[in-house]
């Protein structure tokens, strides 16, 4: 092979080279989290869980919580808040849309785990809401909420890549 040729070829690779890396390097760094089919359901139920609410639709609520709803709250966990209260107390806040963040869904079948935080309410609060699943839908059975307070969120350790 002639220098010419040699130096023909090297700046062909070089150039395919350049042009399969610049995609790779105008990559943002962060990552950008995918959401899976459950928690794209379960984000918007929680979504509609609250719209309802504000909306002061009861109908709405209604068709979303399971019969025998309870709010178990971390400050006084043997004393649950009935449905009623629940639905009164959620029509009546004036509490802003929940940011939902970190929100993970373990499925069980007929009976679902969300977890989440809620970075809007202050102090933010983890909640865990139980669903059954009836028929093609679901209703929140059971919802057990804690206050984050800025102590106990600056304690925690670095976030763990998710293995599922």
């Amino acid at each position: 092979m002639t220098n010419r040729r040699r130096a023909s070829a090297t700046a062909a690779f070089a150039v395919v080279a350049l042009v399969v890396a610049t995609p790779a390097l105008a990559q943002p760094s962060a990552r950008i989290p995918t959401v899976t089919r459950l928690v794209k359901i379960f984000s918007e139920l929680e979504t509609r869980l609250v719209d309802s609410a504000h909306a002061a639709d009861t109908a709405a609520l209604d068709a979303l919580l399971d019969p025998a709803f309870e709010l178990r709250v971390a400050d006084a966990p043997g004393t649950p808040v009935p449905r009623d209260d629940w639905m009164r107390l959620a029509r009546a806040s004036t509490e802003t849309h929940p940011r939902i963040a970190q929100m993970a869904v373990h499925d069980f079948g007929d009976v679902a785990t969300v977890s989440f935080a809620d970075a809007a309410a202050a102090p933010a609060r983890f909640i865990v809401d139980v669903w059954k699943r009836e028929g093609d839908g679901w209703k929140l059975a059971v919802r057990y909420q804690s206050d984050v307070t800025a102590a106990k969120a600056g304690a925690r350790s670095a976030p763990r890549e998710k293995r599922y």
